[in-house]
């Protein structure tokens, strides 16, 4: 087998037709995220996705904010939030050779949380952290020795996800901190398979990592119309096994050649990260977010074998806009948002940063007039990486349907 570093040079310079085929039941189809332990995932819960993936200090009783946990100190009364998330992503890949597009879709995010007293509130959520959806297909090499030559398709998939408790509280009137403690867990399957002649190699590796990872974060209003927010992620190691299954094919029968499970690999570190923003409200019916977020790379000194890890700067904004929540009508309660972001990315390859910079759309259309309910539209659309060199550049257009429910509960009503 050969290195990543070959596959993936080889790659780049011989997409083929043959990988246009659309890849589903993935929550991507990057060929980025054949890297470290794939690509940054594109969802989140609630508002977020719609303003422009910022949002560190909003805060509020009636939606989930799951890049601060300090927003879940906003004081509320017996009440609980279920959301539910979905993504659809269809990428368009570019070199100075060929195009080709892919499709992925899937269920994104679940998350819940309910009031504990009036200042107080935890929340559970399982989100993916990063992808994984990769394709190398027709990859022609020689026999080393000879002049024969095998062909060989590479398919890669899987996720880490973040299994997510939370806890914030509002200690004085303007001030709301909050801590989460989160379980990282996911595998990434990929299956070689090598063909020349009629005999042939199928190569499965499953490889499953673990870890948990320690947050805190804060609010402040500074004035009535002015919100700073900040967190951090604390860094942590995630601990490694490989599941191995080499099968081989000789004149059409198939004989197996080693199988091997829990096998040792190399822990995958993830860095110190600084997370900070506000939020300001011009008028009543408008609010809008800076956001900023710092990770710490270079200070894990880790490797891939393709690239090297750079610290990794996010810069967003964003902005939402509604009518009037007092209206009669429904379509005054209708809330629109839009943003752009701009992160440098934490590789690089061949010396060029794989860098994302894109925009975002965002409807909010409550359940009902006087409902507190909502479903949640966002659609983004971005670039990763560029034609220089052996890179590829990929177009992306995603879509985020969350419907966020809201309600009351342990209220006795009362009867005259």
């Amino acid at each position: 087998m050969r290195s990543k570093r070959e596959l993936w040079v080889l790659v780049l310079l011989l997409i083929s037709a043959e990988g246009m085929r659309a890849q589903t039941n993935r929550l991507t189809g990057s060929p980025y995220s054949l890297f470290g332990l794939g690509v940054s995932t594109s969802s989140n819960m609630g508002k977020n996705n719609g303003l422009g993936r910022g949002g560190y200090a909003l805060h509020g009783a009636n939606f989930i904010n799951n890049y601060n946990p300090a927003s879940y100190g906003t004081e509320t009364t017996n009440s609980f939030i279920l959301d539910v998330g979905f993504l659809g992503e269809l990428s368009s890949l570019e070199n100075n050779f060929t195009q080709e597009e892919r499709f992925a879709s899937n269920f994104s995010s679940l998350g819940f949380a309910t009031s504990i007293d009036p200042k107080s509130t935890f929340g559970v959520s399982v989100t993916p952290l990063t992808d994984v959806g990769y394709s190398l297909i027709g990859i022609q090499s020689t026999i080393e020795g000879s002049f024969d030559q095998f062909t060989s398709n590479i398919f890669g998939t899987g996720a880490l996800n973040n299994f997510n408790l939370s806890y914030g509280r509002t200690l004085f009137k303007n001030l709301r901190l909050g801590g989460n403690v989160s379980y990282l867990f996911g595998s990434i399957e990929e299956t070689e398979v090598i063909q020349a002649d009629l005999s042939g190699l199928t190569v499965q590796e499953t490889s499953s990592y673990r870890g948990i990872r320690f947050g805190l974060g804060l609010q402040y209003d500074l004035y009535k119309k002015f919100s700073v927010g900040a967190s951090v992620n604390f860094p942590t190691t995630l601990s490694g096994t490989q599941d191995r299954i080499v099968d081989k094919t000789l004149d059409f029968t198939l004989s197996p050649v080693e199988n091997e499970t829990n096998i040792e690999l190399d822990s995958f570190d993830f860095p110190f990260e600084f997370n900070g923003g506000l939020v300001f409200n011009p008028w009543n019916n408008l609010f809008l977010n800076v956001d900023y977020s710092w990770k710490l790379w270079e200070s894990t000194s880790q490797q891939d074998n393709v690239g090297d890890f750079v610290d990794q700067n996010v810069f967003s904004l964003g902005g939402e806009y509604f009518f009037d929540k007092n209206g009669l009508k429904y379509w005054q309660h209708i809330e629109m948002r839009a943003g752009f972001f701009h992160d440098s990315g934490y590789l690089t390859i061949a010396g060029e940063r794989i860098e994302t910079t894109g925009y975002t759309l965002g409807l909010g259309l409550p359940l009902g007039r006087r409902s507190k309910s909502m479903l949640n539209l966002s659609f983004s659309s971005n670039n990763r990486g560029n034609t220089g060199g052996i890179l590829v550049e990929e177009r992306i257009s995603s879509i985020n349907i969350n419907l966020s429910l809201k309600d009351i509960w342990f209220i006795k009503r009362k009867i005259n």
